[in-house]
């Protein structure tokens, strides 16, 4: 049941919608509603129904309208009871409508930070409540006080709807909007303020300056005074031109780019419950926050909080660690993060943007302090290109951003005496699991020692491991010895620096020689690491040894627990350990056995690829990210053997993941000068990068290369470049050469002991002839090869050749062909296998748009779009747009149809040339011209020709949505 006060009273139960008959009814249930299920003395009920002049026998008189009221409801008046000293309406369930919009309101404002789209639908909800004053013929009456503070709530909420549609990119909505408001509260600031910006936003500065002077001048005759300075600020900023256009958005799109695991909560956050709260804030209100102080000081643990509490709020969050990460490789470890794969091109950072433009997610970059210069232009232009992301920065340094805020972090606040409630004290004692619970005096020494350390969180930390073991008299002559640097007062970047330094100089003089070694030892990994590796890195102590001492640094602070039983180093204590590897003489010897540990685990993971622990393998790889990233730099600079190994041994789950940083190893092996068989497998792993960028005539190219090197076309070494070979082939459409080579691939894997290789390449030969148009011949080979894949549970395996069954099945059994997708889908995500995953996304979509399912097609698509952005395959993303052309022309959207056209055939020499796929493509543009006229497809044409990749991407997501919300 429902009580709409929002207008006249209405009363909508199952029954039906009922109106009160007579205002004395009507009068008595909405001075009952206002009191919101409360006893209403008789009295007060009277002054509502008769005003000042109630009848003789007021509580008979009473009766007798409650009695008409309980009528009027039918079985809805059992609600209206009798409890002394009155009346009360049990609402039991019911709801009131102005409760209804005031909740939608509510979770509006919560959501309007991170999805302004939600928000603004939200709103339109709770607006579309209203049918008219609140509380109808009784809002200037007994009602007044509720109905003008509902009026005002339904103003605010207007405005909000206003400043959610601009920050949703919905511009000439929001315009529409904020003009209403301005024309009907003149005198109102917000109204305006959101009407200058959303005209400024739509490239109308001229009518954002005529809207201020029309409110300079409303307030000047009025009152006399000028406009408030935020105001003027913002006309200052159109007339400079620093509020500019804004693209639209996709309201609707708020599924995040890529999937980014955040790092656990290592144990409970102490004495930083106001920082969190203020840092959730300033993330939901603005687009950049740095979360400022110095090392030690609990930045990241605070950030990961707030990171958590975002997720658990279903906002998408991505976490950057910069720890490992040098300046050179920023803007891979952010697309890493996000789910972006970054293509080879002009512009890589325009690419990222692009990716994230649609999406309102946080990104967290945590410890960006030795990349500032470098990040600062990244933030810069994802502000531009995605400006609905909020970043959130961790670092000793701000940014120095116009845009920025910044939240400064001091130490923990320090204790005056023995007090047991002070966070640095609790800190400390739950960090010295050893330490007896002390008395009064016990808590003073620890309030001394919390002073002492200047109450930085990492301090505290270590001082509490130490204190079980030494005591808490011993500890404080130590630090007496060697934390007096910790004084207090402002302190530069470099003070602050050498502020952490001596508390852990101090815990490392502690350890005993064993530990001390293998600290140092464990700054060669540059993210986390398991206890395997560091027994094959590390070296010198005893293999026996290890453990209990891992478990000792991890016990004294030194090295954290990382999930699933990997550990890693806080970010100083990383450099501290790698000053002192590099003091020992040790580095260049760890590193080198790091990158061939590394090379080890990837060649050794990489052939359970083939096998039903893919996806287990896939993990174990994706975890080792990091090691390979970093073994690569050690092999490139200095061992020229293990960089050939790794450029080659990598392809097979940098392929199939479609991981283009890892297959751009490939690129700078390919300009050395050398006639050695190994560099064979590192050139197939660039002619892979290199078609997927769209530089199919270089891939072709690197492979014959990388052939001719192994020895010819059956060598055994010619492997991996022969089948890339194969793939080159087949996009540029030569099917019959594409299938012999393949052929010999699928022999050569066979002969080195790899059949499921071989039957992988087998598969390869199906798709060479579907895309042929030769699809019956692709169903006899799949009708032999299909079985074998299932027999081999590999889930690679299994999805691809369920794709090419759906395929080959398209044309002659819809049906069958889309449960075979769905199929490969499931199997592909086993273990991550992103090609194969995504291209049966992209085909069940085309293939929805061919069979008339125009919705169902509609909602596919923008998906996979996605999803090739972000994995960056240039090539394969244009394959996608020719088949949206296809459905665009076939949902009426001609025009879009005719520009997106333009795009694909200028990037004709990028794109995999589909002989089927080009005949749709054909047909769909003669559908066009003979709708749209030669001149207008022509000019179409040429204004999609012009369109950058960004652009082109702009336009299919844009053109996607107008045709969804034209078949709603």
């Amino acid at each position: 049941m429902l009580f709409r006060v929002l207008g006249p009273l209405e009363v909508d139960s199952t029954e039906g919608v009922v109106v009160p008959p007579g205002p004395r009814a009507r009068a008595l249930l909405t001075a009952l509603l206002l009191e919101r299920g409360a006893v209403v003395p008789v009295h007060r009920l009277a002054e509502a129904v008769w005003g000042e002049e109630p009848p003789a026998r007021v509580e008979n008189a009473v009766h007798v309208v409650v009695g008409r009221a309980r009528r009027a409801l039918g079985p809805a008046g059992a609600r209206l009871v009798t409890r002394a000293p009155g009346y009360q309406l049990d609402l039991g369930g019911a709801r009131i409508d102005a409760d209804l919009f005031e909740q939608r309101c509510r979770a509006a404002r919560a959501l309007s930070g991170r999805d302004p789209a939600a928000a603004a639908r939200l709103l339109d909800e709770a607006l579309g409540l209203w049918r008219g004053p609140a509380y109808g013929e009784f809002g200037e009456s007994f009602a007044r006080p509720a109905a003008v503070r509902l009026d005002e709530l339904r103003r605010a909420a207007a405005e909000d709807r206003a400043e959610a549609l601009l920050r949703a990119g919905v511009v000439e909505d929001a315009v529409a909007a904020a003009r209403d408001l301005a024309t009907a509260h003149p005198m109102a600031e917000r109204p305006t303020a959101v009407l200058m910006r959303a005209l400024s936003a739509a490239g109308r500065t001229g009518d954002a300056l005529d809207a201020y002077q029309r409110y300079l001048r409303v307030l000047r005759d009025e009152l006399g005074i000028d406009p408030p300075a935020e105001l003027r600020e913002l006309h200052t900023r159109i007339l400079r031109e620093e509020v500019g256009p804004t693209p639209r958005q996709a309201a609707m799109d708020t599924t995040p780019p890529g999937r980014s695991q955040l790092p656990r909560r290592p144990s409970p956050l102490i004495g930083r419950e106001d920082e969190v709260r203020t840092l959730s804030a300033a993330v939901a209100d603005t687009a950049l926050v740095t979360l400022l102080g110095p090392g030690g000081v609990g930045k990241t643990r605070v950030a990961l909080e707030v990171a958590h509490q975002c997720a658990a709020a279903s906002r998408p969050v991505w976490w950057v660690d910069l720890v490992p990460v040098q300046s050179s490789r920023l803007l891979e470890a952010v697309a890493a993060a996000t789910g972006v794969e970054i293509a080879s091109g002009r512009d890589p950072l325009d690419a990222l943007c692009t990716a994230l433009a649609a999406h309102r997610g946080v990104l967290v970059l945590d410890n960006a302090e030795h990349v500032l210069d470098e990040l600062a232009v990244l933030v810069e232009r994802l502000r531009d290109g995605a400006p609905g992301l909020a970043l959130l920065v961790t670092s000793r340094e701000r940014l120095a951003l116009d845009t920025e805020e910044v939240q400064r972090m001091a130490p923990l606040p320090l204790p005056t005496g023995a007090d047991p409630d002070n966070p640095a004290v609790r800190l400390f004692l739950a960090r010295a699991p050893g330490l007896a619970l002390p008395d009064e005096a016990g808590l003073a020494l620890v309030a001394q020692a919390c002073r002492r350390l200047d109450g930085l969180p990492l301090a505290i930390e270590l001082g509490g491991a130490r204190a079980g073991g030494l005591g808490l008299t011993v500890l404080l002559d130590r630090l007496g010895d060697r934390l007096d640097v910790l004084g207090g007062g402002r302190r530069t970047s470099d003070r602050r620096h050498r502020t952490l330094r001596a508390v852990v100089e101090w815990s490392h003089d502690l350890l005993d020689p064993e530990e001390a070694v293998l600290f140092r030892r464990l700054g060669v990994f540059p993210g986390s690491f398991t206890l395997d590796q560091v027994e094959a890195v590390s070296g010198g102590a005893s293999r026996g040894s290890l453990p209990a001492l891992l478990a000792r640094l991890v016990e004294q602070s030194l090295v954290q627990s990382a999930r699933s039983g990997r550990f890693q180093l806080l970010e100083t204590l990383r450099a501290f350990a790698l000053e002192r590897l590099t003091a020992a003489g040790e580095e260049h010897a760890l590193r080198d056995a790091h990158a061939r540990d590394t090379a080890a685990r990837l060649a050794a993971t990489s052939r359970r690829l083939w096998s039903e622990h893919e996806g287990e393998a896939v993990g174990d790889l994706t975890a080792l990210s990091p090691d390979l990233h970093a073994a690569w730099e050690h092999a490139l600079a200095h061992d020229r053997p293990l960089a050939l190994r790794l450029a080659g041994d990598v392809y097979e789950f940098a392929y199939f993941r479609q991981r283009l940083d890892l297959l751009r190893w490939g690129f700078p092996i390919a300009d050395w000068p050398i006639d050695d068989p190994e560099l064979a497998a590192a050139l197939g792993t660039a002619a892979a990068a290199l078609w997927s960028a769209g530089r199919m005539t270089e891939a072709a190219a690197t492979a014959e290369r990388g052939i001719t090197l192994a020895g010819g076309p059956d060598a055994p070494a010619a492997a991996l470049p022969m089948n890339v070979s194969g793939d080159i082939a087949m996009f540029l459409g030569d099917t019959d050469d594409a299938i012999a080579r393949y052929h010999r691939h699928a022999e050569l894997r066979r002969a080195r002991g790899q059949p499921v290789l071989g039957l992988v390449t087998e598969l390869s030969v199906a798709h060479a002839l579907v895309n042929a148009g030769r699809a019956e011949e692709a169903a006899a080979v799949l009708a032999e090869l299909l079985p074998q894949a299932v027999r081999s549970a590999v889930p690679t395996v299994m999805a691809w050749a369920h794709y090419l069954a759906g395929e080959a099945a398209s044309e002659a059994d819809s049906e069958r062909a889309a449960a075979s997708y769905r199929t490969a889908i499931e199997h592909g995500l086993r273990a991550d296998s992103r090609l194969f995953v995504t291209m049966a996304r992209t085909s069940a979509a085309a293939l929805a748009a061919r069979t008339g399912a125009l919705r169902e097609a509609l909602a596919g698509f923008p998906v996979a779009l996605e999803e090739w952005v972000q994995l960056g395959n240039r090539s394969v993303a244009w394959w996608l747009v020719q088949h949206v052309t296809v459905l665009l022309e076939r949902a009426g959207a001609h025009t879009d149809a005719a520009v997106l056209a333009g795009a694909v055939l200028a990037r004709e020499d990028a794109l995999p040339g589909f002989a089927t796929d080009a005949e749709r493509l054909q047909a769909a543009l003669a559908a066009v011209r003979e709708r749209l006229g030669e001149h207008a497809t022509t000019a179409a044409l040429e204004r999609g020709a012009g369109l950058t990749d960004a652009a082109l991407v702009a336009r299919a997501r844009q053109a996607l949505a107008d045709a969804a919300a034209t078949m709603s």
